[in-house]
């Protein structure tokens, strides 16, 4: 989960925290979205998670009543929890019944009762998922993606996204992304109509019909902060590019990347250009005899190995500390801020 700060995430424009650490509804912040004068996207429950299994099915259905409140469909609440397994039941079963009340009206006994206010309300709130809340899952490793997206994608949703920051290693979301693709090895035998992880056969295809919308990633943050590889944050937004898919890159982190290079100037033979300044060589003084690194001999660094300032990624790429602020946003020289646009509705 994001971690919590003074200021918001550059994703979201504040945080609100209904449920305390402790499991418990805080009765005092419930009701803060109606006393907000300005509307924006509002994280839930940055300090915890809203569905963890400590807290009780009565505390999330009061603080989905305030989401969906009047007043508060001007906000966009960001729920995102590690447990989706539970929210795709909750939020289920919270829309079917919206579905058995909403056809109650059409037993009025008069047209006035059928199409009243009340009725139409009721029905607008069955036929689709709340316009202004979005569901998401957060992602480090694929692993975390291939247990919790398929459980996200058939939770109802105007919105679904997927939250890879911190980013800790190549994730791949094209099979989440891809909105067709021909029929083959698993499911072959599948009858035409099935639906599978959000994919309907129709004929020789596969066909989303529940899909991502929104792909958040970045770097990780703080003095633990470890670095991102700028191909694993790349590789997402291509992915998203390809599927159409808006992308949100937050920051690098606490590192940013340089090149290594064939250098014969350095007597090492590689270098790269450092953002703090000036030219480096990507070498490391290893322990020697005595057990003091000036006794020790000078080698290239391999992938994986560390100074205090650097982290050797692959052959090819070294990941320089310089802090969160010069590190930046930019990917490839440019910021990346997409939204989606939710449907239309209520």
């Amino acid at each position: 989960m994001p971690t919590t700060r003074k200021t918001a995430p550059t994703w979201t424009d504040r945080t609100w925290d209904p449920v305390s650490p402790g499991m418990g509804l805080d009765e005092e912040r419930l009701n803060q979205p109606l006393r907000w004068r300005k509307s924006g996207r509002v994280h839930v429950n940055g300090a915890s998670d809203l569905f963890h299994p400590g807290v009780r099915d009565e505390t999330i259905k009061r603080v989905f009543d305030v989401m969906e409140a009047g007043l508060n469909r001007r906000h966009t609440f960001q729920v995102l929890t590690r447990y989706p397994v539970r929210m795709q039941p909750f939020v289920q079963a919270r829309q079917e019944a919206k579905q058995r009340y909403a056809a109650q009206f059409a037993d009025c006994p008069t047209e006035a009762m059928r199409n009243s206010p009340a009725a139409k309300d009721a029905r607008a709130r069955a036929e689709s998922p709340p316009s202004n809340l979005w569901l998401g899952v957060p992602v480090e490793y694929q692993r975390d993606a291939d247990v919790r997206v398929p459980a996200l994608l058939k939770t109802p949703a105007a919105v679904r996204f997927v939250y890879c920051a911190p980013l800790h290693g190549p994730v791949e979301l094209h099979d989440y992304l891809v909105e067709r693709r021909d029929v083959t090895h698993p499911h072959a035998d599948a009858p035409d109509g099935a639906v599978i992880d959000g994919m309907e056969r129709r004929g020789d295809q596969w066909v989303r019909v529940a899909q991502l919308h929104w792909v958040v990633a970045g770097g990780e943050t703080g003095r633990s902060g470890r670095p991102l590889h700028p191909a694993w944050a790349r590789s997402l937004r291509d992915e998203c590019d390809a599927a159409g898919v808006p992308y949100f890159f937050t920051q690098h982190g606490e590192y940013t990347s340089a090149a290594v290079e064939d250098d014969p100037q350095f007597a090492s033979g590689r270098a790269y250009d450092n953002p703090l300044g000036g030219r480096s060589s990507a070498t490391l003084r290893e322990l020697g005899p005595s057990q003091t690194f000036r006794s020790g001999n000078v080698r290239l660094m391999q992938p994986g190995d560390r100074t205090r300032r650097t982290v050797m990624l692959d052959l090819d790429t070294i990941a320089v500390r310089v802090g969160l602020t010069i590190a930046g946003r930019a990917l490839d020289g440019r910021t990346h801020n997409a939204f989606p646009k939710p449907p239309r509705g209520r």
